[in-house]
């Protein structure tokens, strides 16, 4: 699968981000038109219901910035640091870094559906689920979540989570997260104040699976899939690399991408019961204002040729020039 990350978002599932029909939200004249979930909303989710507690962990909390307990030691590394969780209608993404003492860190990241539970009509607790071979595995809890909002401008929460599973179970080298934080919501990015149902802001702001790919050295979306499984070999003779492909290995049935307001992106190579088998996440942004070219870690540009709330399009060219490449995305439901 090297070819897809190299060429779509760089090596390295949030859902929707729009606003959930809900006669129970909040209103916050701040959000004009648009079309997004308020991102303005605090308080103590405890005392408040499933719609309220949405808007209020709706959002980018970067744990690692604050003052946070976020420094953590692991039988199999040297520390593990908790960089962000984000919170979607739907979904949730963490970001870990884990440093193994060389070669400097490594990120890892945790992708699944969440639960809010309800207890009388108030919310008692956050779940975290994380799918494995298509059954979702309840792997952490976070309690005690309160968002405020700070006179000077922007949101601080703080929270507990407890992890009901050992990381390692699903390829996370890290252990001992568990514990009280504190974190600083993130800004939205620029467009979701505008962000009304026809502009391409609230259109691409979703998940999406890739059905086409295709681009000028021949590789189709198969192919590309097909990459998850190659093998490289280095000669050091002749100093060049042979590529095969690993008989063991089944290729992923499926690639996914994962748009938020607040400027991640994510990439998921999932197997046939929909099961994360490797996600990335990164940072993507609007570079023009007809939000038409859109930029992916300050590297990488992609030229859209038609968007609608189901179906994306987009072109690139790449290797300066070499090579030119398209893509064909429907959204996940």
């Amino acid at each position: 699968m090297k070819r897809i990350f190299i060429k779509l978002f760089i090596i390295s599932i949030l859902t929707s981000c729009s606003k959930d029909d809900s006669s129970n939200e909040v209103i916050d004249e701040r959000m004009g038109d648009s079309a997004i979930t308020n991102i303005y909303a605090s308080g103590k989710v405890s005392e408040q219901t499933a719609a309220e507690a949405k808007q209020t962990i709706f959002g980018k909390w970067d744990v690692g910035g604050s003052s946070s307990k976020n420094n953590f030691s692991s039988k199999n590394s040297t520390s593990c640091e908790f960089n962000f969780i984000e919170f979607t209608d739907k979904s949730y993404i963490m970001n870990l870094s884990i440093d193994f003492g060389s070669g400097g860190p490594e990120s890892g990241s945790i992708f699944g559906d969440y639960e809010l539970v309800e207890v009388d009509g108030l919310v008692t607790e956050v779940r975290l689920y994380f799918s494995v071979l298509g059954s979702n595995e309840h792997i952490a809890t976070l309690t005690n979540i309160e968002v405020v909002e700070k006179a000077s401008g922007g949101f601080d929460a703080t929270f507990d989570i407890n992890f009901l599973i050992d990381l390692e179970d699903i390829n996370i080298i890290c252990s001992g997260l568990d514990g009280n934080y504190s974190a600083d919501k993130e800004p939205a990015m620029e467009e979701t104040l505008s962000a009304g149902v026809d502009t391409n802001h609230y259109k691409v702001v979703r998940s999406w699976k890739l059905t086409s790919y295709s681009d000028s050295d021949g590789y189709d979306l198969a192919s590309s899939l097909l990459e998850f499984c190659e093998i490289e070999t280095y000669n050091s003779e002749t100093g060049e690399y042979t590529y095969s492909i690993d008989p063991d290995c089944v290729p992923p049935a499926a690639f996914q991408v994962n748009l938020s307001t607040f400027g991640t992106y994510v990439t998921m190579l999932v197997d046939d019961s929909g099961s994360p088998l490797q996600v990335q996440t990164g940072t993507w942004a609007w570079s023009n204002s007809d939000q038409t070219e859109f930029i992916v870690d300050d590297d990488w540009t992609g030229t859209i040729s038609n968007l609608t709330l189901s179906t994306w399009e987009f072109s690139s060219i790449e290797e300066g020039g070499d090579l030119t490449a398209s893509y064909g995305l429907t959204a996940i439901p």
